[in-house]
Protein backbone atom coordinates (compact mmCIF):
# COMPACT_ATOMS: atom_id res chain seq x y z
CA UNK A 1 0.00 0.00 0.00
CA UNK A 2 2.81 2.43 0.83
CA UNK A 3 4.31 2.07 -2.65
CA UNK A 4 0.92 2.75 -4.20
CA UNK A 5 0.46 5.87 -2.08
CA UNK A 6 3.87 7.26 -2.98
CA UNK A 7 3.45 6.49 -6.69
CA UNK A 8 0.06 8.20 -6.93
CA UNK A 9 1.27 11.03 -4.73
CA UNK A 10 4.33 11.78 -6.87
CA UNK A 11 2.14 11.90 -9.97
CA UNK A 12 -0.29 14.30 -8.27
CA UNK A 13 2.48 16.60 -7.05
CA UNK A 14 4.16 16.75 -10.43
CA UNK A 15 0.85 17.65 -12.05
CA UNK A 16 -0.02 20.42 -9.58
CA UNK A 17 3.53 21.79 -9.24
CA UNK A 18 5.31 22.88 -6.06
CA UNK A 19 6.55 26.40 -5.60
CA UNK A 20 9.14 25.62 -2.92
CA UNK A 21 10.31 22.91 -0.54
CA UNK A 22 7.99 24.19 2.23
CA UNK A 23 5.02 24.45 -0.09
CA UNK A 24 5.83 21.03 -1.51
CA UNK A 25 5.86 19.44 1.94
CA UNK A 26 2.49 21.01 2.76
CA UNK A 27 0.90 19.94 -0.52
CA UNK A 28 2.51 16.52 -0.25
CA UNK A 29 1.11 15.98 3.23
CA UNK A 30 -2.37 16.98 2.09
CA UNK A 31 -2.40 14.78 -1.01
CA UNK A 32 -0.79 11.94 0.91
CA UNK A 33 -3.47 12.08 3.57
CA UNK A 34 -6.26 11.95 0.98
CA UNK A 35 -4.73 9.25 -1.23
CA UNK A 36 -3.49 7.13 1.68
CA UNK A 37 -6.86 7.33 3.39
CA UNK A 38 -8.67 6.24 0.24
CA UNK A 39 -6.39 3.30 -0.48
CA UNK A 40 -6.31 2.24 3.17
CA UNK A 41 -10.10 2.29 3.35
CA UNK A 42 -10.41 0.09 0.28
CA UNK A 43 -7.87 -2.46 1.50
CA UNK A 44 -8.35 -2.47 5.26
CA UNK A 45 -11.62 -0.85 6.21
CA UNK A 46 -11.83 1.77 8.98
CA UNK A 47 -8.49 0.80 10.54
CA UNK A 48 -6.79 0.67 7.16
CA UNK A 49 -8.15 4.14 6.36
CA UNK A 50 -6.45 5.68 9.40
CA UNK A 51 -3.19 3.82 8.85
CA UNK A 52 -3.20 4.78 5.18
CA UNK A 53 -3.89 8.43 6.01
CA UNK A 54 -0.97 8.54 8.45
CA UNK A 55 1.42 6.85 6.04
CA UNK A 56 0.26 9.03 3.22
CA UNK A 57 0.70 12.26 5.21
CA UNK A 58 4.25 11.43 6.29
CA UNK A 59 5.31 10.03 2.94
CA UNK A 60 3.60 12.86 1.11
CA UNK A 61 5.40 15.51 3.12
CA UNK A 62 8.76 13.90 2.36
CA UNK A 63 8.03 13.46 -1.33
CA UNK A 64 6.57 16.96 -1.64
CA UNK A 65 9.57 18.54 0.05
CA UNK A 66 11.92 16.69 -2.32
CA UNK A 67 9.98 17.78 -5.39
CA UNK A 68 9.69 21.34 -4.06
CA UNK A 69 13.44 21.48 -3.43
CA UNK A 70 14.07 20.37 -7.00
CA UNK A 71 11.77 23.14 -8.24
CA UNK A 72 13.60 25.63 -5.98
CA UNK A 73 16.93 24.61 -7.51
CA UNK A 74 15.50 24.88 -11.02
CA UNK A 75 14.13 28.38 -10.35
CA UNK A 76 17.36 29.46 -8.69
CA UNK A 77 19.40 28.25 -11.68
CA UNK A 78 17.08 30.05 -14.12
CA UNK A 79 17.32 33.26 -12.07
CA UNK A 80 21.13 33.06 -11.94
CA UNK A 81 21.25 32.53 -15.72
CA UNK A 82 19.00 35.56 -16.24
CA UNK A 83 21.19 37.74 -14.00
CA UNK A 84 24.32 36.59 -15.83
CA UNK A 85 22.71 37.34 -19.20
CA UNK A 86 21.71 40.83 -18.06
CA UNK A 87 25.20 41.45 -16.64
CA UNK A 88 26.79 40.38 -19.93
CA UNK A 89 24.43 42.64 -21.89
CA UNK A 90 25.25 45.60 -19.64
CA UNK A 91 29.00 44.97 -19.91
CA UNK A 92 28.61 44.94 -23.68
CA UNK A 93 26.79 48.25 -23.63
CA UNK A 94 29.39 49.76 -21.32
CA UNK A 95 32.22 48.73 -23.61
CA UNK A 96 30.33 50.19 -26.59
CA UNK A 97 30.37 53.77 -25.24
CA UNK A 98 33.71 55.52 -25.58
CA UNK A 99 34.86 59.02 -24.63
CA UNK A 100 37.28 60.68 -27.05
CA UNK A 101 39.14 63.99 -27.37
CA UNK A 102 38.25 65.34 -23.93
CA UNK A 103 39.71 68.81 -23.17
CA UNK A 104 39.23 71.54 -20.56
CA UNK A 105 39.97 75.13 -21.65
CA UNK A 106 39.55 78.29 -19.60
CA UNK A 107 38.86 81.57 -21.40
CA UNK A 108 42.36 83.09 -20.96
CA UNK A 109 44.02 79.80 -21.90
CA UNK A 110 46.83 80.38 -19.43
CA UNK A 111 46.17 77.14 -17.57
CA UNK A 112 44.66 78.82 -14.47
CA UNK A 113 41.00 79.44 -13.62
CA UNK A 114 40.53 82.80 -11.90
CA UNK A 115 37.66 84.70 -10.27
CA UNK A 116 34.81 85.50 -12.66
CA UNK A 117 36.35 83.36 -15.38
CA UNK A 118 34.75 80.34 -16.97
CA UNK A 119 36.08 77.31 -18.78
CA UNK A 120 34.63 74.96 -21.35
CA UNK A 121 34.74 71.17 -21.11
CA UNK A 122 34.52 69.47 -24.51
CA UNK A 123 34.49 65.81 -25.43
CA UNK A 124 32.99 63.31 -27.85
CA UNK A 125 30.95 60.20 -27.04
CA UNK A 126 31.11 57.36 -29.56
CA UNK A 127 28.93 54.31 -29.96
CA UNK A 128 31.30 51.59 -31.17
CA UNK A 129 28.60 48.89 -31.40
CA UNK A 130 26.36 47.75 -34.26
CA UNK A 131 23.18 48.84 -32.45
CA UNK A 132 21.83 52.22 -31.35
CA UNK A 133 22.34 53.06 -27.68
CA UNK A 134 19.59 54.99 -25.90
CA UNK A 135 19.40 57.21 -22.81
CA UNK A 136 23.03 58.38 -22.80
CA UNK A 137 24.03 60.96 -20.17
CA UNK A 138 27.31 62.89 -20.35
CA UNK A 139 28.69 63.55 -16.85
CA UNK A 140 30.73 66.62 -15.89
CA UNK A 141 31.46 67.54 -12.28
CA UNK A 142 34.02 69.06 -9.90
CA UNK A 143 35.32 66.26 -7.70
CA UNK A 144 36.55 68.69 -5.05
CA UNK A 145 33.05 70.07 -4.44
CA UNK A 146 34.35 73.66 -4.43
CA UNK A 147 31.36 75.86 -3.54
CA UNK A 148 32.74 78.75 -5.62
CA UNK A 149 32.54 76.63 -8.79
CA UNK A 150 29.32 76.13 -10.76
CA UNK A 151 28.96 73.43 -13.43
CA UNK A 152 26.24 73.58 -16.07
CA UNK A 153 23.57 70.84 -15.74
CA UNK A 154 24.22 67.53 -17.45
CA UNK A 155 21.93 67.01 -20.45
CA UNK A 156 20.37 63.84 -21.84
CA UNK A 157 21.21 62.42 -25.26
CA UNK A 158 18.26 60.32 -26.46
CA UNK A 159 20.30 58.00 -28.65
CA UNK A 160 23.57 57.53 -30.50
CA UNK A 161 23.49 55.66 -33.81
CA UNK A 162 25.78 52.66 -34.44
CA UNK A 163 29.41 53.65 -35.09
CA UNK A 164 28.51 57.33 -34.66
CA UNK A 165 29.42 59.96 -32.10
CA UNK A 166 28.15 63.21 -30.61
CA UNK A 167 30.05 66.27 -29.41
CA UNK A 168 29.22 67.56 -25.97
CA UNK A 169 30.31 70.64 -24.04
CA UNK A 170 29.71 71.92 -20.52
CA UNK A 171 30.56 75.23 -18.85
CA UNK A 172 32.30 75.76 -15.52
CA UNK A 173 32.06 79.21 -13.93
CA UNK A 174 34.14 80.57 -11.04
CA UNK A 175 32.49 83.13 -8.77
CA UNK A 176 34.16 86.23 -7.28
CA UNK A 177 35.19 84.44 -4.08
CA UNK A 178 37.32 81.75 -5.67
CA UNK A 179 40.57 81.10 -3.79
CA UNK A 180 44.00 79.83 -4.78
CA UNK A 181 44.09 76.06 -5.13
CA UNK A 182 42.81 73.62 -7.71
CA UNK A 183 39.71 71.81 -8.85
CA UNK A 184 39.43 68.36 -10.39
CA UNK A 185 37.14 68.30 -13.40
CA UNK A 186 35.63 64.85 -13.92
CA UNK A 187 34.28 63.76 -17.31
CA UNK A 188 32.25 60.59 -17.77
CA UNK A 189 29.26 58.98 -19.45
CA UNK A 190 26.31 56.90 -18.28
CA UNK A 191 23.67 54.78 -19.95
CA UNK A 192 20.49 55.21 -17.99
CA UNK A 193 21.51 55.07 -14.33
CA UNK A 194 24.68 53.08 -14.92
CA UNK A 195 27.93 54.98 -15.29
CA UNK A 196 30.57 53.53 -17.59
CA UNK A 197 33.34 53.74 -15.01
CA UNK A 198 36.06 52.63 -17.42
CA UNK A 199 35.54 55.85 -19.41
CA UNK A 200 35.91 58.36 -16.57
CA UNK A 201 38.53 61.06 -17.13
CA UNK A 202 39.89 63.62 -14.64
CA UNK A 203 41.61 66.97 -15.22
CA UNK A 204 43.38 69.07 -12.58
CA UNK A 205 42.79 72.78 -13.08
CA UNK A 206 44.70 75.30 -10.88
CA UNK A 207 42.61 78.13 -9.42
CA UNK A 208 43.66 81.64 -8.35
CA UNK A 209 42.12 84.88 -7.07
CA UNK A 210 43.51 86.75 -10.07
CA UNK A 211 45.51 86.16 -13.23
CA UNK A 212 49.23 85.73 -12.68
Amino acid sequence: MRKSVLWLLSAALLLCGCGSAGEGAMNGGFFGHVIGSAIGGLTGGWRGEHIGALAGTVGGAVAGAAIGAAVDNKHKKAWEEQVETERSRMNYREAALEIRNAVVEETRRDGVLTRGEHCIVRFEIYNTSDDPIYDVRPLVSDETGNRHIKVSPNLLIESIAPHQGVRYSATIVADKKLKDGEIIVSVGVAQGRNEVTSQRRSFRVPTAKMAR
